[in-house]
């Protein structure tokens, strides 16, 4: 495997090791693109991002007990608050929670599996940003991905796809290449954190963004009916994972006023 940048490796980095955490990279980010895209078949989208914001939860505890990030009261307040929220936004659904032949709780099984592998590429991709670059590391990283994928594809069924299916597709190539780039660069230069604090606000541009595209083409994307309580809930995780991502923040500035 082609190293993506020439660095001269620490004393305690073997190469045993690198192969070791770009495998993990390489298999979490592969697990994490078919079980989220497994588990939009049984959930709707805003379901979908609310569950995956257990990923910047598992993303934070891998930063604490791995890479030796602080820890603080507010991230603790904020795991609970998460936790709360996750019960809010699925209230109605919470009996099907333990059904997993095929409905609701099928799809946030999957989906809870995918935000896990997430956070473990996550951690992954921190650890081998200390000595590589973002881009190298995508590189070997997405081409890896891709060939282990290929055998699973059915070329054939892009030719049943009609032209707005095609804008949407190039849409999501589009915005993995981008969004995952963006994310390898943060995760680089800031806490993982301060990086969840920005992707906490994903589930309100998804539900916004279910609803808008409903209205505009409403045969086309399905409603996602939702009360008070399914968006309270929604608020709720948002609110539980930024005090996840800015705690040590808070916490540091809370120390310098204070001395």
């Amino acid at each position: 495997m082609p190293r993506p940048a020439k660095r001269s490796l620490p004393h305690d980095w073997s190469e045993a090791r690198i192969y070791v955490i770009f495998a993990l990279a390489i298999f979490c980010l592969g697990g994490n693109f078919v079980l989220y895209n497994t588990s939009v078949i049984y959930l709707s989208a805003p379901a979908a991002q609310i569950i995956s914001q257990t990923g910047p939860l598992i993303l934070m505890l891998g930063g604490i007990g791995i890479l030796r990030e602080p820890f603080c009261r507010i991230q603790g307040i904020g795991g609970i608050v998460l936790v709360a929220g996750l019960i809010l936004f699925f209230h109605d659904r919470l009996h099907e929670l333990t059904r997993l032949d095929g409905g609701y709780g099928l799809g946030i099984a999957i989906g809870s599996a995918g935000a896990l592998v997430w956070g473990m590429y996550g951690v992954a991709q921190k650890l081998l940003l200390r000595e590589f670059s973002p881009a190298g590391t995508l590189r070997i990283i997405y081409t890896c991905v891709s060939l282990a994928l290929i055998p699973f594809a059915e070329p054939s069924t892009l030719t049943k796809l009609d032209s707005a299916q095609w804008v949407c597709l190039a849409y999501c190539c589009l915005n993995t290449i981008v969004a995952y780039g963006c994310f390898s660069k943060a995760i680089g230069t800031w806490h993982t954190a301060g990086v969840g604090a920005i992707l906490s606000l994903t589930p309100l541009f998804t539900l916004a963004g279910s609803r808008l595209t409903h209205v505009i083409a409403p045969n086309f994307f399905p409603d996602a009916p939702l009360d008070l309580i399914n968006y309270t809930g929604a608020l709720t995780v948002v609110a539980g994972a930024a005090a996840l991502a800015v705690g040590p923040h808070l916490s540091r500035r809370r120390h310098f006023q204070s001395h």
